[in-house]
């Protein structure tokens, strides 16, 4: 008998799980599309409930300290006639949220978005300059983790001779060239480094690891910058 209760209690707890999973909400959906001017658009749905307007919370942080900026809620109920050109319901899903962006300060700047409290899968990486807020390409934006980041300029001390050159053929340049250890960050890879977007096209002997080395135009400037652990993001 008690062998028979025990057996009975094993299928009922297997069967609540598989209902579980079985009806499990199916997360909500969307993308960041862009943005123009002071509004960044994009789309959000609950393929379960299409009916339903998704509640999007849109977030932007800078990029030099990750420090929240802008966080507002929009619902996405915009008819976008390419969503349902692509067969994506009804269509009835877009949002447009003024953002305010050209009220920040210049500087590099990430969007972020969720819908329901689900992530949507993509980031926005904004380059606000004066009046000229621009999308920076990248279809993702993925943490590398802390990295310990030096400097470097065109004097023989810091450069053994090699000057402007790169070892892949590249003219170094300011705030934009960094050396990396290839293994770890692939030549011509975009990376975030405390608001500033640096393309890998150099490398040295002592960067190994979870190192990078900044390009700066004067000495000056490498000794004030000195040795820091900042994390670096990779754009995708």
């Amino acid at each position: 008998m008690k062998n028979k209760i025990t057996l009975t209690i094993i299928l009922t707890s297997l069967f609540m799980l598989l209902t579980g999973a079985l009806t499990a909400h199916a997360a909500c959906t969307g993308h960041l599309d862009g943005v123009s001017g002071d509004t960044i658009s994009g789309w959000a749905w609950d393929p379960e409930d299409p009916q339903k307007e998704v509640s999007v919370t849109l977030t932007i942080k800078n990029a030099a300290d990750s420090a929240v900026v802008r966080s507002l809620t929009v619902n996405a109920c915009e008819s976008f006639s390419h969503l349902a050109d692509a067969g994506i319901g009804t269509g009835n899903y877009g949002f447009s949220a003024n953002a305010a962006l050209s009220a920040l300060p210049d500087g590099v700047y990430l969007a972020e978005a969720s819908g329901n409290g689900d992530r949507l899968p993509n980031t926005l990486v904004l380059d606000k300059s004066g009046a000229s807020v621009k999308t920076i390409s990248a279809s993702g934006v993925r943490s590398l983790g802390a990295f310990t980041t030096t400097a470097y300029c065109p004097c023989y001390t810091c450069s053994e001779g090699w000057g402007r050159s790169t070892s892949t053929g590249a003219v170094a340049t300011a705030r934009h060239t960094i050396a990396v250890d290839p293994r770890v960050i692939p030549y011509g890879s975009r990376v975030l480094v405390g608001g500033v977007v640096y393309t890998a096209e150099d490398r040295g002997g002592g960067v190994k690891g979870n190192h990078i080395d900044i390009f700066f135009d004067t000495h000056a400037e490498t000794r004030q910058y000195g040795t820091r652990t900042m994390e670096v993001l990779l754009l995708q």
